[in-house]
Protein backbone atom coordinates (compact mmCIF):
# COMPACT_ATOMS: atom_id res chain seq x y z
CA UNK A 1 0.00 0.00 0.00
CA UNK A 2 1.31 3.41 -1.00
CA UNK A 3 0.36 6.46 1.09
CA UNK A 4 -0.28 9.41 -1.22
CA UNK A 5 -0.94 13.07 -0.57
CA UNK A 6 -2.81 14.47 -3.57
CA UNK A 7 -3.32 18.23 -3.86
CA UNK A 8 -5.40 19.90 -6.57
CA UNK A 9 -7.86 22.77 -6.43
CA UNK A 10 -10.03 21.24 -9.15
CA UNK A 11 -12.42 18.89 -7.29
CA UNK A 12 -13.01 16.70 -10.36
CA UNK A 13 -9.29 16.15 -10.91
CA UNK A 14 -8.70 15.59 -7.21
CA UNK A 15 -11.46 12.98 -7.01
CA UNK A 16 -10.36 11.27 -10.25
CA UNK A 17 -6.76 10.92 -9.05
CA UNK A 18 -7.78 9.81 -5.57
CA UNK A 19 -10.23 7.21 -6.89
CA UNK A 20 -7.64 5.84 -9.34
CA UNK A 21 -5.23 5.11 -6.50
CA UNK A 22 -7.76 4.02 -3.88
CA UNK A 23 -9.27 1.42 -6.21
CA UNK A 24 -5.91 -0.39 -6.41
CA UNK A 25 -5.51 -0.47 -2.64
CA UNK A 26 -3.56 2.67 -1.82
CA UNK A 27 -4.22 5.16 0.96
CA UNK A 28 -4.99 8.68 -0.26
CA UNK A 29 -5.26 11.96 1.59
CA UNK A 30 -6.68 14.86 -0.45
CA UNK A 31 -6.38 18.60 -0.18
CA UNK A 32 -7.61 21.50 -2.28
CA UNK A 33 -5.05 24.14 -1.32
CA UNK A 34 -1.36 24.44 -0.62
CA UNK A 35 -1.45 25.78 2.95
CA UNK A 36 -3.80 23.05 4.12
CA UNK A 37 -1.69 20.45 2.32
CA UNK A 38 1.47 21.63 4.08
CA UNK A 39 -0.21 21.22 7.48
CA UNK A 40 -1.43 17.76 6.48
CA UNK A 41 2.06 16.83 5.31
CA UNK A 42 3.62 17.96 8.59
CA UNK A 43 1.40 15.67 10.62
CA UNK A 44 1.04 12.77 8.20
CA UNK A 45 3.11 9.84 7.04
CA UNK A 46 3.24 9.78 3.24
CA UNK A 47 5.28 7.96 0.62
CA UNK A 48 4.76 10.48 -2.16
CA UNK A 49 2.94 13.72 -2.99
CA UNK A 50 1.17 14.62 -6.21
CA UNK A 51 0.79 18.38 -6.38
CA UNK A 52 -0.95 20.68 -8.82
CA UNK A 53 1.22 23.71 -9.63
CA UNK A 54 -1.63 26.23 -9.59
CA UNK A 55 -3.10 26.19 -6.08
CA UNK A 56 -4.77 28.81 -3.88
CA UNK A 57 -2.83 30.17 -0.89
CA UNK A 58 0.47 28.48 -1.85
CA UNK A 59 1.53 27.26 -5.29
CA UNK A 60 2.68 23.73 -5.94
CA UNK A 61 6.20 25.11 -6.45
CA UNK A 62 6.12 26.80 -3.03
CA UNK A 63 4.61 23.72 -1.43
CA UNK A 64 7.33 21.55 -2.95
CA UNK A 65 9.98 23.87 -1.53
CA UNK A 66 8.42 23.67 1.94
CA UNK A 67 8.11 19.88 1.76
CA UNK A 68 11.76 19.57 0.72
CA UNK A 69 12.80 21.74 3.69
CA UNK A 70 11.14 19.21 5.99
CA UNK A 71 12.16 16.05 4.10
CA UNK A 72 14.78 16.80 1.41
CA UNK A 73 14.50 13.40 -0.29
CA UNK A 74 10.71 13.22 -0.25
CA UNK A 75 9.34 12.36 -3.72
CA UNK A 76 7.04 14.91 -5.35
CA UNK A 77 5.24 14.73 -8.69
CA UNK A 78 4.00 18.06 -10.05
CA UNK A 79 1.03 18.29 -12.40
CA UNK A 80 -0.29 21.26 -14.35
CA UNK A 81 -2.59 22.31 -17.13
CA UNK A 82 -0.19 25.16 -17.92
CA UNK A 83 3.15 23.45 -18.55
CA UNK A 84 3.95 25.93 -21.32
CA UNK A 85 4.20 28.72 -18.72
CA UNK A 86 7.10 27.18 -16.81
CA UNK A 87 10.78 27.05 -17.69
CA UNK A 88 12.30 23.57 -17.44
CA UNK A 89 15.20 24.83 -15.31
CA UNK A 90 12.74 26.22 -12.74
CA UNK A 91 11.02 22.86 -12.44
CA UNK A 92 14.28 20.90 -12.34
CA UNK A 93 15.63 23.12 -9.57
CA UNK A 94 12.84 21.82 -7.30
CA UNK A 95 14.20 18.26 -7.46
CA UNK A 96 10.82 16.72 -8.35
CA UNK A 97 10.39 13.19 -9.63
CA UNK A 98 8.17 14.18 -12.56
CA UNK A 99 6.37 17.15 -14.10
CA UNK A 100 3.23 16.03 -15.92
CA UNK A 101 0.78 17.89 -18.10
CA UNK A 102 -2.98 17.66 -17.61
CA UNK A 103 -5.09 15.84 -18.53
CA UNK A 104 -3.23 13.24 -16.52
CA UNK A 105 -2.59 9.85 -18.06
CA UNK A 106 -3.43 7.67 -15.04
CA UNK A 107 -1.49 4.56 -16.19
CA UNK A 108 1.60 6.73 -16.84
CA UNK A 109 1.29 8.38 -13.42
CA UNK A 110 0.79 5.00 -11.75
CA UNK A 111 3.90 3.68 -13.49
CA UNK A 112 5.95 6.68 -12.35
CA UNK A 113 4.76 6.26 -8.77
CA UNK A 114 5.55 2.54 -8.77
CA UNK A 115 9.06 3.29 -10.08
CA UNK A 116 9.60 5.90 -7.35
CA UNK A 117 8.43 3.52 -4.63
CA UNK A 118 10.62 0.72 -6.01
CA UNK A 119 13.66 3.05 -5.93
CA UNK A 120 12.85 4.05 -2.34
CA UNK A 121 12.63 0.38 -1.29
CA UNK A 122 15.89 -0.43 -3.08
CA UNK A 123 17.61 2.52 -1.39
CA UNK A 124 16.34 1.38 2.03
CA UNK A 125 17.67 -2.16 1.43
CA UNK A 126 21.08 -0.79 0.46
CA UNK A 127 21.41 1.82 3.19
CA UNK A 128 19.65 -0.09 5.96
CA UNK A 129 16.69 0.89 8.18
Amino acid sequence: MIKLLIVDDEPDVLDLLADAFIVVGNQVTKSGDGMEALEIFKTGDFDIAILDVELPEMSGFELTTEIKKIKPDFPVVLITGYSHLYRPQDVLSLDVEAFLKKPINIPELNSIINQIIARKKQHRRISGP
